[in-house]
């Protein structure tokens, strides 16, 4: 041991103590050869503990926010389930269709129909203003609805729709969304109906077939403006459905020219079919 206050020598009558030199060469090697040690110093407060926990926060802030996220999508998919875009099985949507949201807005009540016309729903209820304005953005709904209806079904079986756009060619003169129920009821006499109307187009100018390409089970386009729907439920006794949606509008492109008159049929289309198709449900 060193003796403090005896710098010329040590206990034993030698020479002074040499303390042996710690650490690596090359590091800087701390001695006190015979002088008295330096003051004792207090622990320092390592500045790491702090850095820790503010990225601890961080970090856990991002993983709520993630964890948020995700809780957030699983509810989106369970409110929309069934109806995920056909485009995430490999299949390219059409051109120049414009694709619909990933979760489609839903307002009105959905409803199951079946052969029995007295069941039917009114057509004029099948979308909603609301339902309408979201899958057309700046549009607004002008006047009230006309339906139409035939001694066979109570409720009307078509309906028209007047919708102001900004891009209209003619702003006096307003597009037009008509919903039609061309059949409701047991698979296969719908089916039947269906394929013969799709059998009846393909020969036409303007016949696209469409089938599992706008988020349905099968759809085609006639008569340039008219996308015909089919679905039908997974269940045993589901009923199916064949439905019209005729979407017609003049409009002009950004430079003023007139667009083609399908143009608008592409463009709103698939987000109202993508609605329409979550409506009718076989639950």
């Amino acid at each position: 041991m060193v003796r403090i206050g005896n710098p010329g020598g040590n206990q034993y009558g030698g020479g002074p103590h040499q303390q042996q030199p710690y650490g690596q060469p090359g590091m800087y090697q701390q001695q006190y050869p015979g002088g008295p040690m330096p003051p004792h110093q207090p622990p320092r407060r390592s500045k790491l503990k702090p850095v820790l926990g503010w990225i601890g926060v961080v970090v856990g802030g991002v993983l709520a926010t993630v964890a948020g996220s995700y809780i957030v999508d699983e509810i989106n998919k369970k409110n929309d389930k069934g109806d995920k875009p056909v485009a995430e099985n490999g299949i390219a949507f059409p051109d120049g269709y414009t694709p619909p949201p990933g979760v489609a807005f839903s307002d009105g009540a959905k409803f199951r129909a079946s052969g029995d016309t007295g069941t039917w729903p009114d057509a004029c209820d099948m979308l909603s203003d609301k339902e309408i304005q979201n899958a057309i953005p700046d549009s607004s709904i002008v006047g009230g609805r006309q339906g139409r209806k035939t001694g066979k079904i109570p409720r009307n079986y078509e309906c028209t729709v007047n919708i102001k756009l900004p891009n209209l060619a003619d702003p006096a003169t307003p597009a037009k969304l008509t919903m039609t129920i061309k059949a409701i009821g047991d698979a296969g006499p719908v089916k039947d109906m269906y394929e013969k109307a799709k059998s009846e187009a393909a020969p036409f100018t303007g016949f696209e077939d469409l089938a599992n390409k706008l988020f349905v089970q099968s759809a085609f386009r006639n008569d340039t403006t008219k996308l015909n729907l089919f679905k039908q439920g997974t269940k045993p006794d589901s009923p199916a459905y064949y439905v019209v949606i005729d979407v017609k509008a003049d409009t002009k492109d950004s430079a003023g020219g007139p667009e083609t008159k399908d143009a608008w049929t592409k463009k709103v289309g698939p987000a109202l079919v993508r609605v329409l198709n979550i409506k009718m449900t076989d639950d």
